[in-house]
């Protein structure tokens, strides 16, 4: 009779001791959907899962299936639809009344890469500058423009270098192409 209490006893205590431990880690699972989404708020991203995060530099680079082409967005957060948005910030670029176009095709750039981890394309990527944001809509005739312009990189060598006319030094130090590229080439 006493093995038998001793046996209930340590089975319930057991018992208890798993329910707590589950009751642990569910709130350490809590606490760190609320230190997300905390964290997406202070950066105004959009609602959503953040799926993806470089914008300390250490994330790892996106690449493409179908094009050479690889990047990596500052954050991209997944919509409840499916649909990914990458986030690009351009922190040092103040009073903007409209987005660059290179940052344009940058952010539709990274929608093309995206294509290929989500089931669903993204129909938009946004762009915050220091003191605004924009929406730029990832359409056919953008997403296009990428295409061309990855063709027309593509057959830039030696011989047919790129049509730049100006650049600025220090974007010319770390590119890949100074060898090749008549304007990086002296910089």
């Amino acid at each position: 009779m006493l093995n038998t209490t001793l046996l209930s006893i340590g089975l319930a205590l057991l018992l208890v001791a798993l329910a707590l431990l589950m009751l642990r880690l569910n709130e350490r699972r809590v606490q760190h959907g609320r230190l997300i989404a905390e964290k997406q708020r202070a950066l105004g991203l959009p609602e959503g899962k953040l799926v993806y995060e470089d914008a300390d530099g250490l994330g790892e680079a996106l690449t493409s299936r179908d094009y050479p082409l690889a990047g990596k967005p500052d954050y991209v957060v997944q919509l409840p639809d499916g649909r990914p948005v990458p986030v690009e910030l351009k922190l040092n670029v103040h009073d903007a009344s409209a987005p660059f176009s290179n940052h344009m095709v940058q952010v539709a750039a990274y929608c093309l890469i995206l294509e290929d981890y989500f089931e669903l394309p993204p129909t938009h990527g946004i762009l915050r500058y220091a003191d605004c944001e924009f929406t730029v809509e990832y359409t056919p005739a953008l997403r296009k423009k990428v295409i061309r312009l990855l063709g027309e990189m593509a057959k830039c060598s030696e011989q047919q270098r790129p049509a730049l006319k100006s650049q600025v030094a220090k974007k010319c130090r770390p590119c890949t192409f100074k060898a090749a590229c008549p304007v990086g080439k002296n910089k």
